[in-house]
Formats: C-alpha cells, sequence, structure tokens
C-alpha cells in the first residue's frame, strides 16, 4: 500500500499529510509506508537530506536515523 492508495478518498488531506510527513520532528513514529514515502523523497532530493541532518551527497540513509528524526527532529548544536 502507499500514501496515495491509503489516501486516494481525500486529495487535500493527501497533499497535506506528505507535505508535513517531510517535516523533521512532526510524523513522530512512522509505519512502514510513511516510512517508505520519506526515505523515497530523501533520496529524490539533496536539500531535503540537508534539512534532515544527512549530507546532500549521502547514498545511504539508515533506517534508525531516519525514523529517529522523523520523532524528534534534528538537533542543532551550538558551535
Amino acid at each position: 500500500m502507499t500514501l496515495e492508495e491509503r489516501y486516494r478518498n481525500d486529495p487535500w488531506f493527501l497533499e497535506f499529510y506528505k507535505e508535513k510527513l517531510l517535516e523533521p520532528g512532526w510524523a513522530g513514529e512512522l509505519d512502514d509506508v510513511e516510512f517508505e514515502y520519506v526515505k523515497s523523497e530523501l533520496m529524490k532530493s539533496p536539500s531535503l537530506r540537508r534539512r534532515w541532518g544527512f549530507r546532500p551527497r549521502a547514498k545511504r540513509l539508515s533506517e534508525s536515523r531516519i525514523r529517529a528524526v522523523a520523532m524528534y527532529g534534528v538537533s542543532r548544536k551550538k558551535k
């Protein structure tokens, strides 16, 4: 199942939800469908990877790190 299949009866909510899922710390605990969507979007966009605390050129994104950022956001360390 995909997000599109899950929310096919509510296109407005689908677009809202897809956008919000990509905000670090907003989603909380991701289910498998949400995780696959977030990971696929991260793989497409270097700027999104940067917002999620990954290097823009990263090719491998660990599942545990994606889930942690979805749950807690990205910590901003002060120098």
